[in-house]
């Protein structure tokens, strides 16, 4: 080397390291951090594909791929809906009628195509149309004291859990599922909260456990003592049903897991309507709980949201449904990227969308950034 040029090739090599590098930005910019959680889900009805199967298919087709592109690895799809109509092929319950074709096979096959998990979402309790088996048993509905009665079943009733179960059971021996979801697991919210079932069975049951004679009693207010045991005594028949069904999963030869769809505040769910989801996840009944945090209030949903994630255990994870058009909120692209740095910032374990009528393209490309 020319001794000569050696200071000034030094120097520049000094003056080189000194200039700042630059450093290829990350899409979006340093200050939007990756948003990838384990789960990123959506709630999906057979309607939005429509009955007809060929249209059905190719809609499912572009929607599956778009949700791979958008980040999407879960499809909570539904087969039973509010009025007991089921979307597969079943011994016990109603076919929709519009479908002439197995929903829930094709929906399978293509979900499985792209390594997508698919959770069978049933509404449990509601039978509105009073279908089959419901239809043979009216005594099954729900009733109040004063002998209204609603289109859901009693959960009290053991042959209700029963049925309710059975479909369950059918459908993952049937399709090799790995995941239930239950959605309306809890009592009616209208016409109002709570609406236990009063019916003589219920009655004679509770007294059976308890020695409590509700029919002889006239207040029916939580200052009255006995009145507080009913309130209990309701709430647990649904844990019951979520225990039973536990138990009788067990028996599929491999783990199916259960997730749950919540009403958003704990305690209120749990006196008024039945639902004690916080124990579900103490307890570690559920493996996923799904709180529908449906507002557009980014303050009261990390408030619900650390709530729900402090009761997670025993490896339950914490999805909270984030409502993208819901009868309660109508969310923006940005609200939804909002609520979701929330979710990971307080420890969840990912986010489901409702739903995948209201997922439309802008949320998507936002999803596809993050």
């Amino acid at each position: 080397m020319n001794s000569r040029r050696f200071p000034a090739v030094l120097i520049l090599a000094l003056a080189l390291a000194l200039v700042p590098t630059a450093v290829p930005a990350r899409a979006g910019g340093a200050a939007e951090a990756s948003l990838a959680m384990p789960v990123r889900g959506v709630w999906m009805h057979p309607g939005f594909f429509g009955p007809d199967k060929d249209t059905a298919v190719a809609k499912m087709r572009t929607t599956l791929d778009a949700y791979v592109r958008a980040g999407i690895d879960t499809l909570i799809v539904l087969v039973k809906d509010t009025s007991g109509h089921v979307f597969f092929r079943s011994e016990r319950a109603v076919p929709a009628p519009a479908w002439n074709w197995d929903f829930l096979e094709v929906f399978l096959s293509e979900a499985r195509r792209r390594k997508m998990t698919v959770h069978a979402w049933f509404c449990v309790f509601p039978e509105a149309g009073l279908l089959g088996e419901v239809r043979r048993h009216p005594e099954w509905l729900v009733r109040s004291p004063r002998g209204e009665m609603v289109g859901a079943v009693n959960p009290a009733l053991p042959a209700v859990r029963a049925y309710e179960r059975d479909l369950m059971l059918e459908v993952v021996a049937k399709y090799g599922l790995d995941w239930v979801h239950l959605d309306y697991i809890r009592y009616p919210c209208e016409p109002t909260e709570p609406f236990f079932g009063y019916d003589a069975e219920t009655l004679r049951l509770f007294k059976e456990d308890t020695g409590i004679d509700m029919a002889a009693g006239k207040a029916r207010d939580t200052g009255n003592p006995a009145w507080n045991v009913w309130l209990r005594w309701n709430t647990e028949r649904v844990t019951v049903f979520v225990r039973e069904l536990r138990e009788a999963l067990r028996a599929a030869g491999r783990r199916v897991r259960i997730s749950a769809a919540v009403f958003p505040d704990a305690a209120n769910a749990r006196v008024a309507i039945g639902q004690d989801w916080a124990a579900w996840g103490r307890e570690g009944l559920v493996d996923m709980l799904n709180p529908m945090l449906y507002t557009n209030d980014v303050g009261l949903y990390e408030t619900l949201a650390r709530e729900a994630v402090s009761f997670a255990r025993r490896g339950t994870l914490v999805c909270p449904g984030i409502g993208i058009g819901t009868s309660h909120n109508q969310n923006t692209p940005e609200g939804m990227i909002e609520e979701m740095k929330v979710t990971k910032r307080l420890g969840g374990d990912g986010v489901v969308f409702f739903s995948s009528s209201s997922l439309t393209a802008p949320f998507l490309d936002a999803l596809k950034k993050r």
